[in-house]
């Protein structure tokens, strides 16, 4: 039975309370199913960029839905992983400090609230977990089309179970990530077979898209045995990988035009927007690097020097 400082489950129980974030007086909302039978326990985050809404409320959601007497082994939810930025529209950072979560695991018990957020995970749920699932979206200023990450930096057999898990989500594309940072490539690291879900953005979601990805997360938990395999949805296409990601960052200030939407495939050489400076005149062209779909990119006109403007990847299609 998962048991930390402050959570002790009991079996054919929901619990909902709070996570102590070590050394801070910060408390992060949690519920726990734990079913009367036995099996894994299962870590689902969500709200690590608190403004992607759609993960969060996929995970509030689903939280209530499962029926513990249904459930073998546990599930345990960390609803919203960075509440302020939540609560107060903030893209990618956590108001105290500034940081981005994802990007301090394992982090520090002594150090700013990012970090002592991120060894809260660690200690507390990240060293529980069978496996983990982290649900993002794109941010406030971002879209993405439906993909997930799996680990490539992990043991081949973790890494190996996270593809199993990418694979049964049933979403069209999956990327083989080769970071080291985030929630959870760190798991992985660690042992825990992971993956990282995205779906949506721009700071909102409509109800399909929501329904969608409580099935992504239902198929995944079927695969693993958690819930009973008439839950999950059968999907008729065949899963692609992406074998080389492109991440593009604007080398200037300026305002940003993209010309392809997430999902849009394209070929080799064609352009994929535009940084112009106030005037029109070009500061930065983005060309493919070879045929391709674009994965996520920044719908936000205004960037700055250094920020995101497109990620795309190459993929192969699977038998």
């Amino acid at each position: 039975m998962l048991q930390t400082k402050t959570i002790k489950l009991q079996s054919g129980k929901r619990i909902q309370g709070m996570l102590q974030v070590e050394n801070h007086d910060l408390e992060l909302p949690f519920c726990a199913v734990c079913g009367s039978k036995e099996g894994p326990v299962v870590l689902i985050t969500a709200g690590i960029h608190g403004a992607e809404y759609i993960g969060i409320q996929t995970a509030r959601e689903l939280s209530t839905e499962f029926d513990p007497e249904k459930i073998n082994g546990t599930i345990v939810f960390l609803l919203a992983a960075n509440p302020q930025a939540a609560f107060s529209y903030t893209r990618l950072f956590v108001p105290e400090d500034g940081k981005n979560l994802n990007r301090v695991f394992p982090g520090k018990k002594d150090g700013s609230l990012s970090e002592k957020i991120a060894y809260t995970i660690e200690h507390e749920l990240h060293n529980k977990a069978d496996y983990y699932i982290d649900l993002h979206a794109g941010d406030i200023h971002e879209q993405v089309m439906p993909f997930v990450y799996y680990p490539g930096i992990a043991r081949e057999e973790v890494t190996e179970k996270s593809r199993i898990m990418a694979e049964a989500t049933g979403m069209e594309i999956r990327v083989k990530s080769s970071a080291t940072t985030g929630s959870y490539n760190y798991a992985a690291i660690q042992g825990v077979p992971s993956i990282l879900m995205e779906r949506g953005g721009g700071g909102s979601f409509t109800n399909e898209q929501l329904i969608s990805y409580k099935q992504d997360v239902r198929n995944v938990l079927s695969v693993l045995g958690v819930i009973s395999k008439d839950r999950m949805e059968r999907k008729d296409h065949i899963q692609n990988e992406v074998i080389n990601a492109v991440y593009t960052d604007s080398l200037a200030d300026g305002f940003w035009h993209p010309t392809k939407q997430p999902g849009e495939r394209f070929l080799k050489g064609e352009l994929l927007g535009t940084v112009e400076d106030v005037w029109r005149a070009s500061l930065q062209q983005c060309h493919a690097n070879f045929d391709g779909i674009v994965l996520y990119e920044t719908t936000a006109m205004g960037v700055r020097e250094g920020d995101s403007l497109i990620a795309y990847g190459e993929y192969r299609q699977l038998s």
